[in-house]
């Protein structure tokens, strides 16, 4: 009896030991394993050259391995969606940019910076107005009342319609009361290639895009959309000074999807604002051009909020409707017509056909060519004009009428289905946002 008393003793003591050990695990401290920084721009850009440089110098704060793993897509929509649905665990980091205050209000994407727990601003390269040397402007009110005297005709080079440059070149003319011609191009370096060929005017891209140039003499830079001037350019000068409220430009910063807990939180921006101010980091930064500009907490909220609200405004002032569902912006008047003539034409030759004789009919591989050569040429004149979804969705339309097997109504309900169904698979399950 006194052995099983023991026995029971032992295991009980046991139990305990391993209990208080899982329970110990279960708290150790924070971090305990890898840390993964998301980086949606593609690698070997200034983001990727960044956070690369930022996670070697966190991993010596961290003690644990502080990994980069790029998911470019989707104007940075993908790493952005990607990042703000990661476990909240605090072992994703996203490096979030300017696009998570801009696609919103495109339509592109559904994450918004209320998708993410921000915590702390890296750096911000302010829009740099600038002109070809030999340009007849020489000061930033110069272009303006030019602009003003004839609208539309200087040529503005940005880095793609709804792009950051965009939006700056916009700003400026709303400040200045001009209007600008918009000239797209495919990013910021082509745009000044193209300034420096004259096949624009004026660009309004970061001081870096541009600083060997003026360094070399071929470029004047005229102003700085911001609120001070820039430490490698301090004869230029900034847009506040000219009388002009302005405070637009790429940025980056590192943020935690919601819910992570808050010690947590705090541990990270402890470690990520040592590996800052770490002088192998800030010179690597200098020397690539990056402009750091640290800012943290509810500060880095209150910019990213105040660039949102900017943004949102300056797209509206484009003339881009607006809708308040993850589908994206739609001209839906011009959706409407364009619907309402194609099922009349659809109906139209439906009816035609099935009242021709059959000896009168083309040949049916003859014919099924000659349409889906039809169906085709409309969805590429259509594509620009709607977007990939409405697009698609119209060309699924015709297509299935087409057959003759299906009555109209049935024909709406199947391509209704298939492309709420398409549009849930690319937003939810691939993270890809569809225009």
């Amino acid at each position: 009896m006194v052995n099983v008393r023991r026995l029971c003793l032992l295991i009980t003591v046991f139990a305990g030991v391993l209990i208080a050990g899982c329970q110990w695990r279960g708290e150790e401290r924070f971090p305990s394993r890898s840390i993964t920084i998301i980086c949606p721009p593609a690698p070997g850009g200034v983001s990727d050259t960044l956070t690369r440089a930022l996670a070697a110098g966190a991993q010596q704060e961290f003690g644990v391995p502080v990994v980069v793993e790029n998911k470019p897509g989707g104007a940075n929509a993908v790493g952005l969606n990607y990042g703000a649905h990661a476990a909240p665990d605090g072992y994703t980091v996203t490096y979030v940019v300017a696009e998570l205050a801009i696609l919103p209000h495109l339509g592109l994407s559904p994450i918004s910076p209320d998708d993410f727990d921000l915590l702390a601003r890296t750096n911000y390269n302010p829009a740099a107005v600038t002109v070809r040397a030999d340009s007849r402007w020489r000061t930033l009110n110069d272009l303006l009342a030019d602009a003003r005297a004839h609208p539309e005709t200087i040529r503005a080079g940005n880095s793609g319609t709804g792009s950051i440059w965009h939006l700056a070149a916009v700003a400026l003319q709303e400040a200045g009361g001009a209007k600008f011609k918009h000239v797209p191009f495919g990013g910021a370096a082509p745009a000044v290639q193209a300034l420096l060929g004259g096949h624009v005017d004026v660009v309004c891209v970061s001081p870096t895009e541009v600083q060997a140039h003026v360094e070399a003499g071929k470029l004047r830079m005229l102003a700085v959309l911001t609120n001070q001037r820039d430490p490698l350019f301090p004869d230029v000068p900034c847009a506040r000074e000219l009388g002009y409220p302005l405070d637009i430009g790429a940025w980056g910063g590192l943020a935690l999807p919601k819910g992570v807990p808050a010690e947590r939180c705090q541990r990270l921006l402890e470690g990520f604002r040592k590996a800052f101010g770490r002088q192998e980091f800030r010179q690597m930064m200098a020397e690539r051009g990056v402009r750091l500009a640290w800012l943290e907490g509810e500060e880095f909220r209150r910019f990213v909020q105040a660039q949102s609200a900017l943004n949102r405004e300056l797209i509206a002032s484009m003339g881009v409707n607006l809708s308040r569902g993850d589908v994206g912006y739609l001209y839906l008047p011009r959706l409407l017509a364009v619907l309402g003539v194609l099922l009349a034409l659809a109906i139209a030759v439906s009816e035609k056909l099935a009242r021709r004789p059959a000896d009168t009919l083309p040949m049916p591989g003859v014919r099924d060519s000659v349409r889906m050569a039809l169906l085709s040429l409309l969805f590429v004149v259509l594509l620009p004009l709607v977007g990939f979804l409405a697009a698609s969705a119209l060309f699924l339309l015709a297509s299935v009428l087409s057959t003759k097997r299906v009555n109209l109504w049935q024909a709406i309900g199947f391509t209704l289905v298939v492309s709420a169904g398409v549009w849930w698979l690319f937003q939810n399950v691939l993270g890809v946002p569809l225009p």
